[in-house]
C-alpha cells in the first residue's frame, strides 16, 4: 500500500513531545528524502522521541552518505563499542540535548541482524520491504503493524535459544506480552501470519499462530524454546554466524559485559577518541558538583572514568613513604601542606620533610595523569578535578622557583625540588581547561554549607584562592564556566562546553 495513503497526521500535542534534536533530525531525514523507518520496539515510540529510550532507525543503505552527513548537522556523534560487540550494518550515535544536558542515544540500522541480544546471528534480508511500505506514528515512520508484528515474533523465538537469552527475557516479559498485546490491536493477525510466509516460507500459518499464542503466556517457558528452535532450523540458511563461532562470540561477548559489569564502566566511546576534561578553579567553586553531573549525564551511555590530581594514587615507588605520612603528620603538624600555602611559611626555606613530600606528589601526580592520557586516547572521557599549571607555586604545579632551588642549604634538598620539577613539566597537556568563577562570598557559603569532614575553613578558602585562579596551561583551551548561578544552569553550560569539545 502507498505510504501516502497512511500518513496519520500529527497532532500539535503529539509534535510537541518530541525532543527539538530528534525533531531536527526526523525533519532532515523527510527534507533529504532519506528513506528509514524506526522499526521495532514503536509501543514504546514516545519516550525515544522524547530522549528517554534509544532510537532505533533503519536506514536505506543507499542514503548512508546523506544521512551522515545530517547526523553531523544535527550534533549527533559517532560511538563505538571498545570491547568490539558491535554488530555489522549497526552503529551508535549520540546528541546532546542543550536543555536538559542529557545525551540521545541513536541506534543506527543499514541491515536488519537479529536472533538473541548479544550475538544477533540472523541477517533478515527484509531491508526494501519494511522501507517500502510505512506508516506513521507521531509524524514519524514506522514500519506496517503486520510486519513488526512478524518481526516481533520471530526476534523473540530466536531469544529463546540460549539459555542466556532465556534468562534475560524472562526478567522482563511482562513488557512482553504488553508488546504483544499492543500490536495484535493495531494489525490483522491472518494478513500477518501471511506476511510471514512470503518472507520466510518455512516458517507457515500453523508456526506462526502457535508462536504468538506462546508468546502470550508468560508461564509458557519450555513450549517457546521449543517453538523457538523450529524457527531457527526453519531460519537455518539466514545465519550469518555459524553455530560453533556463535557460541564463542556469545561467551566473549557476556565476559565483556561482565568486565563492564564489575568495572563499571561503559564499552561505548566516541569514535574520535575521549579527553582529559580539567576541571580547575579555587576552593568551593564546584568542581566536584560539576565533576559529578559530568560523570552522570556523559557516564549513562558513554565511558567516562574521574580522577584527582590533587590527591593521586601512591605508586610503586612511593607506597613505603606513604605509609609514613601519617605519622609524619603527628610528629610534625607545621610541615603539613597546608602551611605552605600561608604567605609567611612560602617565603622562607622549606623543610626537606616538606621538599621530599612535594617530589612524592609530584611523581604519582604524573603517573596518574600518564595512565588519563593513555584512557583518553582509547576513548575513555576522564573528568580531572584540578590539574597542575606552567605557574611556578600555583596549586599542584612546580613549588619551588630556580631562585628556591639555589638558595637550597643541601644537595639533596635541591635535587628533590629539581626533581619535582622536572616531574611537573613533564606531564601531557589536558584536552580542555574548564575555569570554574565564583565570587569570594558565594565560595565562603558553598564552604559553610557543604558539611566537609574537619568543618569549613574561611582562611583557607580565601589563602588558595589565589594558588587556584590564575594557572597558564600553554595551549590547553580554556573555557571559564561562572558557578554563581543556580545549579541547572551551571551543569548545562558545562556539560555542552565539554560535549562540544570532544
Amino acid at each position: 500500500m502507498p505510504v501516502e495513503n497512511l500518513i496519520e497526521f500529527p497532532t500539535r500535542d503529539a509534535r510537541a513531545a518530541i525532543n527539538p534534536v530528534v525533531r531536527a533530525l526526523l525533519d532532515g531525514m523527510e527534507a533529504r528524502s532519506i528513506r528509514y523507518c524506526h522499526w521495532k520496539s514503536n509501543m514504546r515510540l514516545a519516550d525515544a522521541l522524547s530522549g528517554d529510550d534509544d532510537i532505533d532507525v533503519l536506514v536505506d543503505r543507499r542514503d548512508a552518505c546523506a544521512f551522515h552527513a545530517l547526523l553531523a548537522e544535527t550534533g549527533f556523534k559517532l560511538a563505538v563499542s571498545r570491547a568490539r560487540i558491535g554488530h555489522p550494518g549497526v552503529f551508535h550515535a549520540f546528541a546532546l540535548d542543550p536543555d536538559s544536558a542529557r545525551l540521545i542515544h541513536l541506534h543506527a540500522y543499514s541491515q536488519v541482524v537479529t536472533g538473541d541480544s548479544l550475538v544477533k546471528a540472523y541477517r533478515l534480508p527484509i531491508e526494501h520491504e519494511l522501507l517500502d511500505d510505512t506508516r506513521l506514528i507521531h509524524g514519524v515512520r514506522v514500519p506496517q503493524a503486520e510486519a513488526e508484528l512478524v518481526l516481533f515474533a520471530v526476534r523473540n523465538a530466536l531469544k529463546h535459544t540460549s539459555l542466556t537469552e532465556i534468562a534475560m527475557v524472562s526478567r522482563h516479559y511482562a513488557g512482553v506480552v504488553a508488546e504483544l498485546d499492543w500490536l495484535r490491536g493495531q494489525c490483522d493477525i491472518d494478513r500477518a501470519a501471511k506476511l510471514c510466509a512470503s518472507w520466510f516460507p518455512a516458517i507457515d500459518g500453523r508456526l506462526f499462530h502457535a508462536l504468538l499464542a506462546a508468546i502470550a503466556t508468560e508461564r509458557t517457558v519450555t513450549r517457546r524454546v521449543r517453538l523457538g528452535f523450529r524457527v531457527a532450523r526453519a531460519l537455518k540458511g539466514l545465519r550469518r554466524v555459524g553455530r560453533a563461532a556463535a557460541f564463542v562470540d556469545r561467551a566473549r561477548r557476556i565476559a565483556a559485559l561482565g568486565f563492564s559489569r564489575i568495572t563499571g564502566r561503559r564499552d561505548l566511546a566516541l569514535a574520535t577518541g575521549g579527553a582529559v576534561i580539567a576541571l580547575v578553579g579555587p576552593k568551593a567553586v564546584g568542581k566536584t558538583t560539576l565533576g559529578t553531573a559530568l560523570q552522570t549525564r556523559l557516564g549513562e551511555h558513554l565511558d567516562v572514568r574521574r580522577i584527582h590530581a590533587g590527591k593521586p594514587p601512591a605508586t610503586p615507588a612511593t607506597w613505603l613513604l606513604h605509609l609514613a605520612i601519617p605519622l609524619a603528620r603527628r610528629l610534625f603538624p607545621r610541615e603539613r601542606p597546608g602551611e605552605y600555602e600561608k604567605p609567611e611559611r612560602r617565603e622562607n626555606s622549606p623543610s626537606l620533610l616538606y621538599v621530599l613530600r612535594m617530589a612524592m606528589l609530584a611523581h604519582d601526580r604524573r603517573h596518574l595523569l600518564r595512565k588519563a592520557m593513555r584512557a583518553a586516547t582509547a576513548g575513555t572521557i576522564v573528568i580531572c578535578d584540578r590539574y597542575p599549571s606552567l605557574t611556578v607555586g600555583s596549586m599542584d604545579s612546580v613549588q619551588f622557583s630556580k631562585a628556591q632551588q639555589a638558595r637550597a642549604a643541601s644537595a639533596l634538598k635541591r635535587g628533590l625540588m629539581r626533581l619535582e620539577e622536572k616531574f611537573c613539566l613533564d606531564l601531557p597537556p589536558p584536552g580542555l581547561v574548564v575555569r570554574l568563577q565564583a565570587p569570594l562570598g558565594t565560595s565562603l557559603m558553598r564552604d559553610r554549607e557543604r558539611g566537609k569532614e574537619g568543618g569549613p575553613d574561611a582562611d583557607a578558602v580565601e589563602r588558595r584562592r589565589a594558588l587556584e585562579s590564575n594557572g597558564d596551561y600553554g595551549s590547553a583551551p580554556v573555557a571559564a564556566i561562572d558557578t554563581d548561578r543556580p545549579i541547572e544552569d551551571t551543569v548545562r553550560d558545562t556539560v555542552c562546553t565539554v560535549w562540544n569539545s570532544l
